[in-house]
């Protein structure tokens, strides 16, 4: 009998936790415990000097980060498909509320370990028994010039919230909640109008009848102009506090602490993005070839990642799990059984519905709690490399769990190479599965998708440096001006085969990246260290097994 496998998250297990009151009881536990740690670790400061005294002292800082995120991770899961519940949010801020009290206790610690004299980290750094701390230590060790004293790191952790994190959900979440009437396509060449979700509304810009991508198209424009004044506030203001943020710290330029979060030097950046943008004509040369094989003098913006085959077949939700199940075991088995385990027990939430945030990505955040994904599956067959990029972030997350907790988070120019990894053997098998007429079309997508991920995000990468670099000399910055700025840099790697119409200066504003500074770069490195990957796997292949 065939498995009918879930498409809804299961939180069951999770809103059990929230709701039972003993969990209440395990709050004050966990709570006494970090505040029995801070008294002892303020008394005692053998811990800056002494190798065992450190190795005791983290062992115990890692058995507490683990303390505390079933609450949080319901909460936050809950909200990411139910945007609009105010009891959720309500329960959310309280919980984060809670959670900064107690980082508050033991915030002494990191900043203790960042006053150690030269002499002892680099004994700290060679011993064996702190082996396991030992990236954390260097990160702590680099960071140290940049931190400030307990009591304004305290004030920074607290405006966060407020200055930050609730401009960013609430872009999310008015995009999670527009609608628009737009045009698909009916019976007998009819094509009636049908209110569609923003999140429905995107997929339809890649329609092969181009009165409803146009339609589409048009319907986006609307949405954006609709909310723009709001967008322009919320943008120069995460801007100004990004601004006020790296001035206290003292870094030197806007993506600084990206860069020192990622554990790797400016040199690498540059160089990347230098590259990248010096080779932009590749993807102008594609997109001009684009507009060729479908016959148009020029693509509109919107159509950049038109199918070139109106015949692409479309994958089931049920179809693209079994094909990614596939791919995954190529690779390695067990890549493939943690692949079905999360489909056939809740962990991935698939359709989009009103009021469900756009895009897709997997969520990992402490070892003892499951890992979970969250797509917007309509069927396409990039549906399927993106549930199989998401599946890359799930197994990673999974295999991580044999980290220490202090080690489990991931530095984001890290992050992106296991998902696109794991995408192109996807690709592969969809090839497989295609006949010659489809091959040129896959192709053309997936050399699309690939000036996507590299040229776009660099060009995006790009728009970032200058928009903040330009804010920080004028101080507030129009919409009219971003958007100039916008699609300075959305031009430069497509080139004249691609129009910039339908109002394309406006389409920075629901991209959500653009509000967790200069993470896009990632995208890039990470698809780039992949195929190197990739191309040792199919050189020596016996190396990988």
């Amino acid at each position: 009998m065939k498995q009918t496998l879930p498409t809804i998250w299961d939180l069951s297990d999770l809103a059990q936790k929230h709701n039972d009151p003993k969990f209440f009881e395990e709050r004050t536990l966990h709570e006494k415990k970090i505040k029995a740690f801070a008294k002892k670790w303020r008394k005692d400061q053998s811990y800056l000097i002494n190798n065992q005294s450190l190795k005791k002292a983290l062992d115990e800082y890692n058995t507490l980060s683990g303390l505390l995120d079933t609450e949080g991770s319901y909460l936050f899961l809950s909200r990411q498909i139910d945007t609009g519940n105010t009891q959720l949010a309500a329960a959310e801020k309280k919980y984060i509320e809670f959670g900064q009290k107690l980082s508050d206790e033991i915030r002494f610690f990191g900043l203790s370990l960042t006053k150690i004299e030269v002499k002892f980290q680099k004994k700290f750094l060679a011993d064996k028994q702190l082996h396991d701390y030992r990236n954390f230590l260097k990160g702590i060790f680099e960071s140290a010039k940049f931190t400030l004293s307990e009591k304004e790191e305290r004030i920074l952790s607290l405006k966060s919230g407020v200055s930050h994190g609730n401009w960013d959900t609430m872009v999310d979440e008015i995009f999670a909640h527009e609608s628009s009437e737009v045009l698909t396509i009916g019976i007998g060449g009819q094509r009636p109008k049908k209110k569609q979700t923003f999140t429905e509304i995107m997929s339809l810009l890649n329609s092969s009848c181009s009165r409803v991508r146009n339609s589409a198209a048009s319907a986006v424009e609307q949405i954006l102009e609709k909310n723009a004044f709001v967008v322009e506030k919320e943008f120069n203001s995460i801007l100004e506090n990004k601004k006020i943020d790296d001035e206290l710290r003292g870094y030197v330029r806007p993506d600084h602490a990206r860069v020192l979060s990622d554990d790797i030097s400016f040199n690498i950046v540059d160089t990347m993005a230098g590259v990248v943008t010096e080779n932009f004509k590749i993807a102008r040369e594609y997109y001009a070839l684009k507009a060729k094989l479908l016959k148009k003098e020029a693509l509109g913006y919107h159509e950049r990642n038109l199918d070139i085959s109106k015949n692409t077949k479309d994958y089931s939700y049920e179809e693209s799990v079994n094909l990614v199940a596939e791919s995954m075991r190529l690779i390695d088995p067990e890549f493939s059984d943690i692949h079905m385990d999360l489909c056939s027990t809740g962990k991935i939430d698939v359709y989009p519905k009103s009021g469900k945030r756009g895009g897709a990505f997997c969520f990992y955040h402490k070892k003892q709690n499951p890992v979970y994904i969250m797509l917007n599956h309509t069927d396409k067959v990039r549906d399927v490399s993106t549930l199989a990029h998401e599946m890359g972030h799930a197994i990673h997350g999974t295999l991580a769990k044999k980290e220490t907790e202090i080690n489990y988070d991931t530095p984001m120019f890290m992050a992106e190479i296991a998902s696109t990894f794991c995408e192109e053997y996807a690709f592969d098998k969809i090839l497989e599965n295609s006949s010659d007429k489809e091959k040129l079309g896959l192709y053309m997508q997936k050399i699309g998708d690939s000036i996507s991920t590299i040229s776009r995000q660099i060009a995006a990468y790009n728009f970032e440096r200058e928009i903040h670099d330009t804010f920080r000399e004028r101080g507030y910055l129009s919409r009219d001006e971003i958007g100039h700025i916008f699609k300075k840099h959305m031009s430069a790697y497509m080139g004249s085969a691609v129009l910039q119409n339908y109002g394309a200066e406006n389409w920075w504003m629901y991209w959500s990246h653009f509000r967790s500074p200069f993470y896009v770069y990632s995208y890039a490195s990470g698809l780039l260290i992949a195929n190197g990957m990739r191309a040792i796997v199919r050189k020596n292949p016996e190396r990988w097994s």
